[in-house]
């Protein structure tokens, strides 16, 4: 579970987030879209506490400034509660390591044994497609092979909430409805709860229980993804025919 109440960032006094609110129920994924630059992203950062922010964040009804604050003093059940992944829009990988030092280094962070990292390593790519491959470095994949180890690295943790920063750019649209293939089976195969940004209409359309909207610092439109796009609403209808003419300024 999500929970954002009355969410403020600002940098070097200029609003980005101008107070929204949010609530992803336990296992569901809501998909955040909008025009580049709308704060999208600085939602994810904000969320995994990567950024100050003012306001409220619960996951899993866990405050995550108190969390954070007393990380070395938080119980085993919270940790376990707290169990998230980020997967980011460019990888996030380390181009010195392999494939597989690239999906444990988690792990390997969390002292989890050597032997159990391996077992874990190999059966998370063998989920996203790519057993055989944990000796190749990063730069002898392909854009669509690196997308997919981002996602092995975020599943090995077992986690319970994933962020998912623009996870098909870059991609053709054969690429992409891979990964959003992959999005779908690890949320029913983990039960996680997911935010997920996105420009993708296509892939927005088939991971999303819901969809939420964001201009100008707030959330001017949240819907089911149905009827997001039956485009009822002008906002919405503007973004997914991508009209110049709208209640958003394209400028």
């Amino acid at each position: 579970m999500i929970n954002v109440r009355d969410l403020h960032v600002s940098f070097s006094g200029k609003t980005i987030i101008d107070g929204i609110d949010l609530f992803v129920p336990e296992g569901s994924t809501l998909v955040l879209v909008g025009k580049n630059g709308a704060g999208k992203s600085v939602i994810l950062k904000s969320l995994s506490g990567l950024i100050e922010y003012q306001g409220t964040i619960e996951l899993n009804g866990i405050n995550i400034k108190d969390l954070y604050r007393d990380r070395y003093l938080a119980g085993t059940d919270d940790i376990n509660r707290f169990r998230i992944a980020y997967v980011f829009q460019k990888g996030g990988l380390f181009d010195s390591m392999n494939v597989y030092d690239n999906v444990a280094f988690g792990l390997r962070r969390m002292s989890v044994d050597e032997q159990s990292v391996e077992k874990m390593v190999i059966n998370s790519l063998a989920r996203v497609g790519l057993r055989g491959n944990d000796r190749k470095l990063i730069s002898e994949l392909s854009g669509g092979m690196q997308k997919r180890v981002g996602l092995a690295r975020a599943i090995c943790l077992n986690p319970n909430i994933i962020f998912f920063d623009d996870p098909t750019a870059g991609l053709d649209p054969i690429l992409s409805d891979s990964i959003a293939d992959l999005i779908l089976e690890i949320k029913q195969s983990l039960n996680t709860t997911s935010i997920i940004v996105t420009h993708d209409s296509k892939v927005a359309r088939k991971v999303a229980d819901s969809i939420a909207l964001l201009y100008g610092g707030k959330i001017v439109y949240q819907a089911d993804s149905s009827r997001f796009f039956s485009q009822d609403n002008t906002f919405a209808r503007q973004f997914i025919e991508g009209d110049i003419e709208g209640p958003i300024d394209i400028f």
